[in-house]
């Protein structure tokens, strides 16, 4: 077992560095991550307004109790266990200037992608489709910029996108069914 989690941590960092230096060597690529990296969740909270807009109440109740849930579950993960970012574990290897982003010290899961599959799913769920297909897509770009400007490892982009779609699920079930009783 431990051959297996060692091979996993092996491809995991290697993962992460060699999207790290690629997006370092080409000047555009750095400045998109760095941009979705800070800003890219934003995209995905400018679709309340949307939900706002055009009346479908459900939809943004449904993505805040999504967000809720994610959070609560990424409370207790971080209660238990806080992984280091990979800037921190990694040292000498990455070079990245942490001060330019508003983080902590723990690594898994990536909020930022978590928050935006959430959003994303809820909405989708919902029968946004056309928005919730691009609020994917952006959750994508979000989970590969947190990864590329060094904050996280791919498996923390991983978990992330994971809570953030079963939060969405779930909180699409209990809002769904609880729409009866709002009438």
């Amino acid at each position: 077992m431990t051959n297996f989690l060692d091979k996993i941590r092996y491809y995991d960092f290697n993962v992460y560095l060699r999207l790290n230096e690629t997006s370092n060597e080409f000047y555009f690529l750095k400045i998109f991550f760095e941009g979705f990296a800070k800003y890219g969740i934003l995209i995905a909270f400018l679709s309340f307004i949307y939900l706002i807009w055009t009346k479908k109440i459900n939809a943004l109740i449904c993505s805040f109790f999504a967000i809720a849930l994610a959070g609560t579950t990424d409370l207790v993960i971080y209660l238990i266990w806080k992984r280091p970012r990979p800037y921190i574990s990694h040292e000498g290897i990455v070079n990245i200037n942490p001060e330019n982003y508003t983080v902590d010290v723990a690594s898994f899961p990536s909020s930022h992608t978590y928050l935006a599959f959430a959003v994303a799913t809820s909405i989708f769920l919902y029968g946004h489709k056309k928005l919730g297909t691009f609020l994917f897509l952006v959750a994508i770009f979000v989970a590969i910029s947190r990864i590329s400007t060094g904050l996280h490892y791919p498996s923390d982009t991983i978990g992330g996108a994971l809570l953030g779609i079963s939060a969405g699920m779930f909180a699409y079930i209990i809002v769904h069914k609880s729409e009866k009783n709002w009438e």
